[in-house]
Parts: C-alpha cells; sequence; structure tokens
C-alpha cells in the first residue's frame, strides 16, 4: 500500500526542483513509489485539440504529441476519467485543478496496477495540476510547451486576461473557450465568485489585430477594477464605458453581456451592452433570452446602463457567445448560424461545461475548415440551484 508519506515526498521535491526538472523529478518519485518505469506529463495546447509532453533530461516524450480525439490519453482528457491499457500496467490519469483540464498523467507500471496504486496516482495528478498551476507564474517553460505555434501579440494579450478556463461549484459550474486560440484578437470573457454571488461576463471588441486585443484588454480591467470596489453591474458598465471613451474617443466600442448571480436564489441582473443575447437550455428545449440591447461600451458618455432580469432555475444551462460562433462562414458558403448552435447546444447537454466549449469551438472551426475571419468565444454556465 502506498503511504501518504510518499505523497508528501512527492510534494517536497517537486517544491524544490526547478519546473523544467519536473519531469525527471516525477519518474524518480513514481519509481520509488509504485515502481514506475516510466511516467509522462501530457499538457494540452491551447485549443485543447492535442496533448503535448513534459520531457525533461531523462524522461522520453514517447513518441510525442496525442491527439485529444483519437488517443487513449485523450479520451482520458475528454472525459476526465481514469483510463487503463490492455496491459493493466499502464494507467492515464487527468491532470486537473478545479475543473480545469490541464493535461494527462501517462505512467506506466512493472505490475497490474492495483487498488491503492491508481487512488495515489490520482491524488499524484491533482497535486500536478496546483504545481502547474502555480508554476506559470515564474516560468515560461509550460507555456511554451502547450503552444504548437507562435501566438500573435493579440492573442498574448487576450490569453494574459483570462481566468481559470473552468470552475466548479455546489451551486455551478462554468467553462469558456476561445478560437482561434493562437491568433485571438478582442473577444475574452471573465467571471468571480463571492460567497452570495457569480460574476460572469463576455466581451467582443469591434475589429481585429492589436487595436481591437487593446481595447478587449481595457475594458476587461476596466469593470474588473470596478467589481473589485464593489461596484453593482450599472456602475462596472459605467467605468468602462467611461474608460474606453477616454482612451479611444468614442471611435471604437466593445460588446458585452455582463451578469450577477444570486448564488442562494438563481435570480439573475443582465447588462446587455449591444451584445448577442444569451442562449438558456432547459428541459430539453434551446431558446434566446430576451434582452434589448443597449449602447456598446465606448460609444456615448451619456449612456447610461440599465439592468434586466432572468431567473435560472436548477438544470439551466446558460449560454454566453460573440458573434464570431454563429457568424462563421467558409469562403463560399453558409453561416454557422443560430439553428445549428441550438442542435449543437441541445446535443451535448449531457455533457460537462468544459468539454462542451471545446465541442462547439471545434464544431465552429471545422465548419470554416480551419480557419476563422472573426474571433469566436463561447462560455457555458450550468445552474444546480442552491
Amino acid at each position: 500500500m502506498v503511504s501518504t508519506r510518499a505523497l508528501g515526498q512527492l510534494l517536497a521535491a517537486l517544491d524544490a526542483a526547478p519546473p523544467f526538472a519536473l519531469a525527471d523529478v516525477l519518474s524518480c518519485e513514481l519509481a520509488m513509489a509504485v515502481g514506475a518505469s516510466s511516467s509522462l506529463v501530457l499538457l494540452a495546447d491551447y485549443e485543447a485539440q492535442t496533448l503535448e509532453p513534459v520531457a525533461g533530461a531523462s524522461a522520453s516524450s514517447r513518441g510525442g504529441s496525442q491527439s485529444v480525439e483519437r488517443s487513449v490519453a485523450g479520451r482520458c482528457y475528454r472525459e476526465q476519467s481514469v483510463q487503463l491499457d490492455r496491459s493493466g500496467r499502464r494507467l492515464y490519469v487527468p491532470i486537473t485543478m478545479r475543473q480545469e483540464r490541464m493535461g494527462v498523467l501517462d505512467v506506466h507500471l512493472s505490475d497490474e496496477v492495483a487498488g491503492p496504486t491508481r487512488e495515489y496516482l490520482e491524488q499524484v495528478a491533482a497535486v500536478l495540476g496546483h504545481v502547474l498551476n502555480g508554476a506559470r507564474r515564474y516560468t515560461d517553460h509550460f507555456e511554451r510547451i502547450r503552444r504548437r505555434r507562435q501566438l500573435n501579440l493579440e492573442a498574448e494579450i487576450q490569453w494574459e486576461l483570462l481566468p481559470v478556463l473552468a470552475f466548479s461549484h455546489a451551486t455551478f459550474s462554468v467553462a469558456g473557450h476561445l478560437e482561434p486560440a493562437y491568433e485571438i484578437g478582442g473577444d475574452t470573457f471573465d467571471y468571480a465568485i463571492e460567497p452570495a454571488s457569480l460574476s460572469l461576463g463576455i466581451s467582443d471588441a469591434r475589429g481585429h489585430g492589436l487595436r481591437a486585443a487593446l481595447l478587449g484588454a481595457l475594458a476587461t480591467t476596466a469593470l474588473r477594477n470596478s467589481r473589485r470596489r464593489g461596484d453593482g453591474l450599472v456602475e462596472q458598465a459605467g467605468t468602462a464605458n467611461a474608460a474606453l471613451l477616454a482612451q479611444f474617443g468614442g471611435e471604437d466600442f466593445v460588446t458585452a453581456a455582463l451578469l450577477l448571480v444570486d448564488l442562494p436564489s438563481g435570480a439573475t441582473a443582465l447588462v446587455n451592452a449591444g451584445h448577442l443575447p444569451p442562449f438558456v437550455v432547459r428541459d430539453g428545449t434551446c431558446h434566446q433570452v430576451q434582452a434589448d440591447a443597449q449602447t456598446p461600451l465606448g460609444m456615448f458618455a451619456d449612456t447610461v446602463y440599465q439592468p434586466q432580469r432572468l431567473n435560472l432555475v436548477p438544470g439551466d444551462r446558460l449560454v454566453l457567445f460573440t458573434d464570431g460562433i454563429t457568424e462563421s462562414m467558409p469562403e463560399g458558403g453558409t453561416t454557422f448560424g443560430e439553428a445549428r448552435l441550438v442542435d449543437l447546444l441541445l446535443a451535448t447537454r449531457p455533457i460537462p461545461p468544459a468539454e462542451t466549449v471545446r465541442l462547439v469551438a471545434s464544431e465552429v472551426l471545422g465548419h470554416r475548415a480551419g480557419q476563422l475571419n472573426d474571433d469566436a468565444t463561447v462560455v457555458v454556465l450550468d445552474w444546480k440551484g442552491a
């Protein structure tokens, strides 16, 4: 039986080692603890299409990238479930932190996997999730591994703005995804949880390129700054509106949908600053929220934003998205469209938010034959109820 002391030793060893030595430290510790002949950490790339190996001085990459759609490791990642190969000696364990899917731990063992060994490796994967999340604050090592190609400057700005990509709570689960992951211009999303409320928002800056990224960055930062002062939705929208006007003079704007969910009741306030209204999936149907669109952020100084109300009931799925989802269109073809999005949302309702947003983005990307002409962002909130 594996002792809790082994897990403590692993954590201490990882904490003491430089980040580029993670693979070597892990291999040594798992060899001693469970007799692993080899181990490998696989990180999801920015598009969540491949799993990229973290190789150290003595750790082999064993074949390089693995497909999320067409590999056992990918199945482990998609389904968030431990997978065992036919030999009974190779185990794949999801590396996840608070529902944010980071990658997969791939371990070869000398003997068939026993129950205590499996439980220990699941605990190891949980530790790795927190280690990897903390490590990105002081190294670029893991971010480089996740990039199958270079991010442009605009995408670099937008990725640094994002919150943890998925989170689960007793009353809700939330996840978001951006495409094209390596060339994002002006889309972003944000959320923040408090003891009695959840703030959630999505935004789309006008245009493309660096100016759109700067617009989106200023809007997101102004909204956060106001929210962290304790301001409500109306004040947050007003603050962002004023900040954009001051810097861009009304020449450009940002559309946004901002929500504040009361966790005990599900009562929700919505400020719709020129954005597409969200969809709600409820009891096997999908409908768009009836929400009047007000003026986008950054256009007029005298705009006073008004909150609108909706009530979430247990089992609801709320979906926020940018027009890059519905308006995606191949050259000479038709748009992805709201009807197709509705069908996809109904088909994916049983699937958790983190996998749903990946599937939606993948479908849109496939419709556009791998090349999007606009940012496409989707956020899914599952409301469980108090």
